[in-house]
């Protein structure tokens, strides 16, 4: 085990984090440029005009050096805002201290929440399942276990199963709406329906409306028409909903 190497260990941060660090604040800068000023002025004007004075125009004025107190109070001045800054910076450590524990204890509270309500949405809607039965149910219908989670699912657009994540729960929102406008689509408008299976698993179109021709016919491809529309729209945003909530940190499984 390599040993440690003091400097580089602890000096060289101390250094770094409370020396060399940028005087961003306003009063830490003002401080010390008009201590510096108050130091530095006086001794160079002192030194040019006297110079110039005796080099150009060779004339030789008396020209005291500024009081020593201008000295002192520019050397109390820059201390001061050399300590100030060490004040501020350590304030606002603790500050940023407290920032991340707030977080870390934020995340340890929200996280669960918003990973339960998601696996909840996700068992009832596996991938390979919710896309082959969306994709096939206006023409060859939906298995009736399949339609009760998609069903289940609209409980999720309601207070109980908010999300603090802000992002994923904008896109669960969307997506219940998606799911709630399909069945309408399929169910409510009497596109699927029992009448037709005799297995008792399925929902399945109203196949003896095209024998009937005209009106009932017609009507028969609008429905089928608005629910394989209502169900593209349900897959994309199904699809960005899982996108999004892999990016956001959420653990889903295998899709």
């Amino acid at each position: 085990m390599p040993k440690k190497n003091i400097w580089d260990e602890y000096i060289d941060p101390i250094i770094k984090k409370w020396f060399l660090s940028p005087f961003s604040n306003l009063v830490t800068k003002t401080f010390l440029f008009v201590g510096a000023g108050l130091v530095a002025t006086p001794l160079l004007g002192h030194l040019i005009i006297k110079v110039i004075l005796s080099k150009y125009f060779d004339i030789n004025i008396p020209i005291d050096v500024p009081d020593i107190p201008a000295y002192i109070a520019g050397v109390i001045l820059m201390v001061s805002g050399s300590a100030y800054h060490l004040i501020h910076t350590h304030l606002v450590n603790i500050g940023n201290q407290y920032k991340i524990v707030e977080m870390k204890e934020k995340m340890e509270k929200e996280m669960p929440h918003d990973q339960g309500i998601i696996e909840g949405i996700l068992q009832k809607l596996p991938y390979e399942n919710t896309r082959f039965w969306i994709e096939r149910a206006p023409i060859a219908g939906i298995r009736r276990d399949f339609a009760r989670g998609l069903e289940e699912c609209e409980k999720y657009i309601t207070p109980p199963f908010n999300l603090y994540n802000q992002a994923a729960d904008y896109k669960k929102r969307t997506l219940i709406a998606k799911i709630i406008a399909f069945n309408k689509a399929a169910y409510t408008s009497g596109y699927l329906g029992a009448q037709e299976d005799t297995t008792g698993e399925m929902y399945l179109p109203p196949y003896h409306w095209k024998g009937h021709g005209g009106k009932s016919e017609e009507r028969y491809y609008k429905l089928q028409d608005n629910l394989s529309d209502a169900g593209q729209d349900l897959l994309k945003e199904y699809d960005e909903f899982i996108t999004l909530i892999k990016s956001e940190g959420f653990v889903i499984g295998k899709i």
